[in-house]
């Protein structure tokens, strides 16, 4: 199943459900920038979902996520119960986390390791999924590994893991690394596409996740995108493939062009799923 990220079409939230269901794609993705805490803004995206027949798939809201045994972990804390009680309201079921991306004294693996299998508990009365994603400039879960691993030791049958393709091939990971990664574990596949030339460096590889992402065939990967796909295909996946892409140029083009890209890669998706 594709799903799309809605941020991608820069026109206002109620146009955005209303062109992708008016296309067929009635599954998509949230970030943090969609929704405040305002209960009018809530309200008004779950009328949006009725109103279009949408779902939305998942949110990446929860950033920077854990280890903390000061002030913050209380903030994260509550953080995580205000989402979790947003996403029920939304009937959204997976909600994406982060760790932490700044080296402090004040942030233990432990308590990431602690954090992680309450916010999995906390989770489970509203019946959400979470799901991890390593980030390589994290000091503490910076690769798949890791992530797996900690995903072995919170040790609940609702705490899984993000592939990200950018992630996957940025870091130039040999596809058998897939082969490591637990098929039930995986809970959602991003993708987005990319320009070689912005990767040389860690500074580039997160100037371009912030803010350079593309839709797969706009870039160089495509192919190397659809590759992931049919290979996590084949192992079994049978969740969603979020469409992920914030690269300046989108805000300054048509959305029917846009829509057009969008239907292109779905079109080629059918070939290897």
């Amino acid at each position: 199943m594709l799903t799309v990220a809605a941020n991608l079409l820069p026109i206002t939230l109620d146009s955005r459900f209303h062109e992708l269901a008016q296309h067929g794609f009635l599954h998509i993705d949230l970030t943090h920038k969609d929704f405040g805490a305002d209960r009018r803004d809530i309200e008004h995206i779950a009328a949006l979902t009725k109103r279009h027949n949408i779902q939305i798939s998942s949110a990446s809201s929860l950033r920077e996520f854990g280890g903390n045994t000061n002030h913050i972990h209380e903030y994260d804390m509550d953080l995580a119960r205000n989402y979790l009680k947003t996403l029920a309201q939304l009937h959204c079921r997976l909600l994406v986390v982060t760790p932490p991306t700044i080296r402090s004294k004040n942030i233990d693996n432990q308590q990431i390791l602690a954090d992680l299998r309450a916010l999995a508990n906390l989770a489970i009365p509203y019946r959400i999924k979470i799901a991890l994603k390593a980030l390589p400039w994290s000091p503490y879960i910076g690769s798949y590994q890791a992530a797996a691993a900690l995903c072995n030791d919170v040790n609940s049958p609702n705490f899984g893991l993000v592939i990200d393709t950018f992630h996957f091939l940025s870091e130039s990971e040999d596809i058998d690394a897939l082969e490591t990664l637990p098929t039930d574990s995986i809970f959602l596949v991003q993708c987005s596409d990319f320009n070689s030339s912005m990767t040389y460096s860690l500074e580039d590889q997160i100037e371009t996740y912030h803010h350079k992402r593309l839709i797969p065939g706009d870039g160089y990967y495509e192919s190397s995108i659809l590759s992931v796909m049919e290979h996590l295909h084949k192992k079994g996946y049978r969740g969603h493939y979020s469409i992920q892409a914030n690269h300046p140029q989108y805000q300054s083009q048509e959305t029917n062009e846009l829509i057009e890209k969008l239907k292109a890669f779905q079109a080629r998706c059918q070939d290897v799923l």
